[in-house]
């Protein structure tokens, strides 16, 4: 007779012991019951900078009227790229209100955007006060911060420009600290005082989900009682949109009506244009935001990474890469796939990877995947790779609060090959304790959060629902 305390792996079926942590035969996460962190972590800000909206709530109120950033770009035009299409930042919008402006102008735009929404968040963590002083000491306090590329392409290719054009003697000292990728959680963590925990994440479009989940066990481990987490990007040289054009990944179709160029889930969906922008959370140690008085949007209750190690550039088409990382999530939380109320999507309009996490949400969450709603913010505001994550997530954290998804842009054809309930037409009022965020990227990354309403026993912040 079996022992009926033993465990059964979910993705080999091998029995082990209760104790067990990991699978013997195949390596898996098992599924405890137990979360495998002792801090609990809440959200306490929030922040973010994007073709919608130069701060997160401006952001929020246009994703849930179901607008679009995305407008065809006239230097992508000029050069006759097949798309033209691009969620862009209105650059002359964006307001420095943390360096003077000399340091602003030697500092990279996906720092300076990341800076903005850090601080933003911070303001509405109440850790800086309206006169933009610290509330409280800032010392043990951290930073995760992610990006795909940095300012590789804003400041390495006009630098190699005038190498060659005007020659060595004409190159900015200022070149190696404006485009490495950790200038950016550099500049949060220097502005700030940030002096404990600091890392940068750059795993592709899944980076600004990782950086908020290593942000979240930098907490939950006992690291740092608050950490900035978040992720930027600027996309707004041509050659990255020349280069993801070269690999056939954009949409080609609707130059001529960007409104209705990204369509994720959607039938007739062909590929995803560039976004940009950038997205802070604030997360602290829930006894620490509880001793300051902190309102809180929500808790953040697990998370997980994988790889697929199947492809550089296609998803494992059964998306069995990112199921894992999904059920990690779920361990890591210590819930089962029926406490999960609500997914935001990666869903960047792709054929074959709204296909792969379709897959990937029927095999972690059975027949109810297709009950569960399901929503993709890239519609709106075009795939902003590095700061998709964070800049989601920071709608998410609305959502959750607020009890509302907002739609997805332009679902009106179904997929038979993704049965999932997308959220679409106009926001759809839900309730829901608890809520999948998932993040992939080039390279077979795969990242998933397990957000949490927000604990009862600390204030809960108001979200405005008005459209």
């Amino acid at each position: 007779m079996s022992n009926p305390t033993s465990q059964t792996c979910p993705s080999c079926r091998n029995t082990a012991p209760p104790e067990a942590r990991y699978c013997s035969h195949c390596g898996a996460r098992l599924t405890t019951g137990e979360p495998s962190h002792r801090r609990r972590v809440v959200v306490t800000g929030v922040g973010a900078l994007t073709s919608v909206g130069m701060s997160a709530p401006e952001s929020w109120r246009a994703i849930l009227a179901g607008k679009s950033g995305i407008v065809s770009d006239p230097v992508l035009e000029a050069l006759n790229l097949p798309s033209t299409l691009r969620g862009a930042v209105d650059h002359s919008s964006v307001v420095n209100h943390w360096l003077d402006p000399k340091t602003a102008r030697n500092t990279s735009a996906f720092s300076l955007w990341m800076l903005e929404a850090a601080g933003e968040a911070m303001i509405d963590a109440g850790l800086i006060d309206g006169d933009l002083q610290p509330t409280i000491d800032f010392t043990a306090g951290g930073a995760t911060i992610g990006t795909c590329v940095g300012g590789m392409y804003d400041d390495i290719l006009p630098a190699y420009d005038t190498f060659t054009t005007r020659g060595a003697d004409r190159i900015s000292p200022h070149l190696h600290v404006k485009f490495p990728l950790n200038m950016a959680g550099y500049t949060v963590q220097w502005r700030f005082g940030l002096t404990g925990p600091s890392s940068t994440v750059s795993t592709a479009c899944a980076t600004g989900t990782q950086a908020i989940g290593e942000a979240f066990h930098a907490v939950a481990s006992g690291h740092a009682p608050v950490m900035v987490a978040g992720a930027t990007e600027s996309t707004s040289n041509p050659l990255g949109t020349a280069g993801f054009a070269a690999m056939r990944a954009l949409v080609t179709d609707s130059n001529d009506d960007p409104d209705a160029a990204l369509r994720p889930f959607d039938a007739s969906r062909a590929g995803f244009a560039l976004g940009e922008g950038a997205g802070a959370v604030i997360l602290e140690d829930l006894e620490f935001a509880r001793a300051r008085g902190a309102t809180v949007y929500a808790e953040i209750l697990g998370f997980a990474s994988s790889n697929d190690a199947y492809h550089p550039i296609a998803p494992n088409p059964e998306g069995s890469g990112a199921a894992l990382a999904m059920r990690d999530a779920l361990a890591d939380a210590g819930l089962e796939p029926e406490d999960i109320g609500h997914i935001q999507a990666h869903a960047a309009s792709t054929p074959a990877g709204d296909v792969a996490e379709s897959k990937a949400i029927m095999l972690v969450y059975g027949e109810r995947g297709a009950e569960i709603p399901v929503m993709s913010v890239k519609g709106a505001i075009g795939h902003c790779m590095g700061g998709a994550g964070a800049i989601e997530s920071v709608m998410g954290m609305y959502s959750i609060a607020g009890q509302i998804i907002p739609p997805t842009r332009n679902f009106a054809n179904r997929d038979p090959e993704i049965p999932l309930d997308v959220v679409h037409g106009a926001p759809r009022r839900h309730t829901f304790t608890a809520m999948a965020k998932h993040g992939f990227g080039l390279g077979g990354q795969n990242a998933c959060l397990i957000i949490g309403k927000a604990p009862e026993e600390l204030p809960e912040r108001k979200i405005a629902l008005d459209v």
